[in-house]
Order: structure tokens, then C-alpha cells, then sequence
């Protein structure tokens, strides 16, 4: 049944959006940057560029469309803080300095990364299953499967992102900061 809320219709739409944000935000880092030079119709093209190859490459495309409304809710959240502070009586100077923060930048560093891992075993996750054997994991002598059984294994990544906040932990405590 229609109804005026039916936005199934917006998912023959989701390659132009992407398209769209993907042109848009590299050409607007080429022009801060500058990779390579002034020149804005370079910059345009290789954004042009990049962007129809996301559209041709559908992994990518649902990378992207995964990662977005993530990313909107952060960016919507750090917003909605700052002006929680703003209201409170902080000074958007104290506010600058605290977000510009080695911490602070960090945090919102692993966030983003724990995001993009998400949506890359959203979009790649059956690829790992099958290098995993999660089907029929006893069966499997081949070399790929048995290195993908160790890799792959909770508690081998477990100890993989225990090793890697405990290398955070002492590059902060031994900073001359």
C-alpha cells in the first residue's frame, strides 16, 4: 500500500547521492590541500573521477552508504555537545582548545575507525566468513583456511585490539606533553 512516508523510492536515487557526496568532499579536501596545485579544474576532474568510480564499484557504494548516516549521527552529536557547553556558559574559545586536544582527537579517531571497520564487515563480511571456513571450519586443510582460522579467531583479534589500546596507552603516558 502508498502512503505519502514510502521512501523506497529514494534507493534508485542512492548512486547520484553518492556520487554527489563522494565529488563533493574530495574536491572540497583537493582544494584545501592543494595536492595538486591551484588548479580547479584538475582538482574537479580527479573528484569526478573518483566518484564515478564509486558509483562503478557496488562494494564501494555500500561502504558509503553504510558509513553516512554513522558518520551524520557523530557529526549531529558533537554539535548538539559543543552547543550543550555553549548554553552552560563555556567560552568557544575553551571549547576549541579542549575538542583540539591530543585526547580528544583520538577519541574521536577510533570512533571513526570502529565505524569503517563496521561497514567494511557489513559490505565484505562473507568474503571473511569464506577465508575464515566459517561454514565448515574442521574440514578445511588448505593453507588460506587454516591462516584464516588463526587471523580471524575472537580471541586472536580480542588480543589484536587489547595490544593495540595498550600501545595507545603507553604513547600517551610516555608523551613529553
Amino acid at each position: 500500500m502508498a502512503s505519502i512516508l514510502d521512501i523506497g523510492i529514494l534507493d534508485y536515487f542512492v548512486p547520484v547521492f553518492v556520487f554527489l557526496f563522494v565529488f563533493a568532499i574530495l574536491f572540497a579536501l583537493l582544494e584545501k590541500f592543494a595536492f595538486f596545485g591551484k588548479n580547479r579544474g584538475l582538482n574537479a576532474l580527479i573528484a569526478f573521477a573518483i566518484g564515478f568510480l564509486f558509483i562503478l564499484t557496488p562494494d564501494l557504494l555500500g561502504i558509503v552508504k553504510i558509513i553516512t548516516p554513522w558518520f551524520t549521527v557523530l557529526f549531529v552529536f558533537l554539535v548538539l555537545v559543543m552547543l550543550l557547553f555553549m548554553f552552560a556558559g563555556v567560552k568557544e574559545d575553551s571549547i576549541s582548545a579542549a575538542i583540539s586536544e591530543k585526547g580528544t582527537v583520538w577519541v574521536i579517531v577510533v570512533i571513526c575507525i570502529v565505524i569503517l571497520v563496521y561497514a567494511l564487515t557489513q559490505v565484505y563480511g562473507e568474503q571473511i566468513q569464506t577465508i575464515y571456513g566459517g561454514e565448515d571450519i574442521e574440514g578445511d586443510s588448505s593453507v588460506t583456511g587454516q591462516v584464516g582460522k588463526i587471523v580471524f579467531h575472537p580471541r586472536v583479534l580480542g588480543m589484536f585490539l587489547l595490544l593495540l589500546i595498550a600501545a595507545q596507552a603507553v604513547r600517551f603516558i610516555a608523551s613529553k606533553e
